[in-house]
């Protein structure tokens, strides 16, 4: 049996599963997202707290879009539930956005970062440029955001957008997972865009959330 390793600094659930290292079992924490009636979750905790391991497990769980992940969990708590738990993995279609990186010294250089993170966003789900199941002017606004020349409309509505497209293709309700959410108006606030900052993400996170008929469930986390 190979010795098992410590991956310090590791952030994705199937590098530590793949490579064997220590893990402990948080897939208990997938049961309580199921169970947890509200459609927005929001999990706060301060940071090296496993937030992104976590919400890494959960896009690995749910996800359909991807190769069958049952031996990533193979042995953890969660298959050891009943059916209500286990039938889900594999049962959604998953939007996983982070904003990280969502952090520049003016309101302009934040709008180039948001345009990176929905293009690493939409580049997960390449395949719908083949299907017929969206429309044309659709796929016209989704290479617009893969070149990353989105205009600021196109750029508030890109995850509700795509929320609707993956609906319609896979004819299921999106998992939206959305990583370290307060980075970026943490950082206008430190380098003076606040305001402007605060009308864009007002907007954002409003035609995302608000009564999105796409979604399933979303999960929020940030410090």
């Amino acid at each position: 049996m190979s010795k098992k390793g410590i991956g310090i600094g590791e952030s994705d659930f199937k590098g530590l599963r793949v490579r064997n290292n220590y893990y402990i079992d948080k897939t208990m924490y997938i049961k309580n997202i199921i169970d947890n009636q509200s459609r927005v979750i929001l999990v706060t905790r301060p940071r090296r707290f496993g937030k992104t391991l976590n919400m890494s497990m959960l896009k690995y769980y749910f996800d359909c879009t991807k190769t069958d992940n049952t031996e990533l969990f193979t042995g953890l708590k969660i298959m050891e539930q009943e059916e209500k738990y286990t039938s889900k993995l594999g049962a959604y279609p998953v939007i996983y956005v982070t904003l990280k990186d969502v952090q520049d010294r003016s309101y302009e250089s934040m709008l180039l970062d948001m345009k990176t993170a929905m293009l690493n966003m939409y580049k997960e789900h390449m395949y719908l440029l083949k299907s017929d199941k969206i429309y044309e002017f659709e796929k016209e606004k989704i290479m617009d955001i893969l070149y990353a020349r989105e205009d600021e409309n196109v750029l508030k509505n890109s995850v509700r957008d795509l929320s609707e497209y993956l609906s319609r293709y896979h004819n299921k309700p999106v998992i939206l997972l959305l990583d370290e959410y307060d980075v970026p108006l943490q950082n206008a606030y430190i380098e003076g865009y606040y305001n402007e900052a605060v009308k864009f993400f007002k907007t954002f996170y409003g035609v995302t959330f608000k009564d999105n008929p796409y979604l399933e469930k979303t999960v929020i986390t940030g410090v």
